[in-house]
């Protein structure tokens, strides 16, 4: 196995990886975007290929994020997204099992019932509330479950056995058929029952008589997904300091006994803490988010600003030698619909060193298809 020098600071780029666009005249975005200070880096180490989500999950149900901290759960087992989100709400979770119930919107029609983005919804915290309390109190209280909105679109079910399922996460399925991204496994029949009741449910509540009069989006289905256990650390999450904006990050920081920082809208929090001792990680969700959505656009803006925001000021970092090495992950890819059950591809990552540039090294464009080598784990560079 490959062993790195351990990196001062790890930027994770979620999604920022990607298959050729024919929108982008067969080019991906790292390809396509403009991008000039990661060109930049690659003068400081070449691309390798990460296989940063081991698991086969995807990055929509966390893979990622749950390898580099240590946590990958088995193969085949449903990611445990319900219960590290509870942990990341500031709740101490208790027996039983924890799942996503998340409010979902669903375009229904006699050939299919595709799920819509679910952001559109934007319920307020007094109609989650609302919503939450009628589904316990007509669905799920009977069956010794409770419904909690730990924000207005995260909702999470707390169970009193685990259920018999697999599930693939709401963002992965966005633009598709819900039908196809259904609980599966031995539970799976008794689950389709539980959302068609949760469906009439929603379908008669005031909220959504309300929503209906006025014009507004109604959250009309639930999507269940993440019910797997809390993975066993695998080693000891190395990370001194975590910044960031991600489903499950909270939680996994508090896991590893460090409060989340949140979002950076600039590097220079994170540059000071990785100098003075990593290592550091620093995630950025958005191109993720808006790949989920088929907003190509949105990802190219999102892409392009860190690169202005955190990539620039890491190479500038780095010719002074603030900090002895970086590591920027671009990805893994996160595939929508059937896609998003198949296992994640290589992400490129620069092994960035500090100091002088050599004067023959160029930068170049960072392509995923020209990945090459055998692919490296989290593991391999922070033990």
């Amino acid at each position: 196995m490959t062993k790195l020098r351990p990196p001062d600071l790890v930027l994770l780029l979620r999604g920022a990886a990607d298959h050729p666009q024919e929108l982008l005249g067969g080019r991906t975005p790292l390809e396509y975007g403009e991008l000039p200070n990661l060109r930049r880096l690659t003068r400081r180490g070449r691309p390798l290929a990460l296989d940063a989500a081991p698991s086969g999950h995807s990055v929509h149900a966390g893979g990622d994020l749950l390898a580099a901290f240590g946590r990958t759960p088995a193969h085949g087992q449903d990611p445990p997204a319900g219960v590290v989100d509870w942990l990341g709400a500031g709740r101490e979770p208790g027996e039983g099992a924890y799942l996503h119930a998340d409010p979902a919107r669903l375009a229904v029609t006699p050939e299919a019932a595709v799920v819509l983005d679910p952001d559109e919804l934007a319920l307020d915290r007094e109609e989650a509330e609302e919503l939450t309390d009628a589904l316990n109190r007509e669905l799920f209280a009977e069956q010794g479950g409770a419904l909690a909105a730990l924000e207005p679109g995260r909702w999470v079910l707390h169970l009193p056995a685990p259920p018999g399922i697999r599930t693939v996460p709401l963002e992965g399925w966005i633009g598709a058929d819900a039908r196809g991204g259904l609980p599966t496994g031995t539970d799976a029949v008794a689950w389709h029952r539980l959302a068609n009741e949760a469906q009439m449910v929603l379908a008669a509540h005031p909220v959504n008589e309300r929503r209906r009069r006025a014009g507004r989006p109604e959250a009309n289905s639930l999507w269940f997904w993440g019910a797997g256990p809390l993975p066993q650390a695998g080693s000891a999450a190395p990370w001194q300091e975590v910044w960031g904006e991600a489903p499950l990050l909270p939680g996994l920081a508090r896991l590893s006994g460090l409060v989340p920082r949140g979002p950076l809208a600039g590097l220079a929090p994170a540059l000071a803490a990785a100098g003075e001792g990593g290592p550091v990680l620093v995630v950025a969700d958005r191109p993720r988010a808006a790949g989920a959505r088929g907003d190509l656009g949105t990802k190219l803006e999102a892409l392009e600003e860190l690169d202005r925001a955190w990539l620039g000021p890491l190479e500038e970092a780095l010719a002074r030698r603030d900090l002895g090495s970086a590591w920027v992950v671009l990805g893994p890819e996160a595939p929508t619909g059937a896609r998003a059950a198949e296992p994640s591809p290589p992400a490129p990552v620069l092994s960035c060193r500090a100091g002088r540039l050599r004067p023959w090294s160029r930068a170049r464009t960072v392509s995923e298809p020209r990945l090459s080598g055998t692919p490296v784990g989290w593991e391999a560079v922070i033990g």
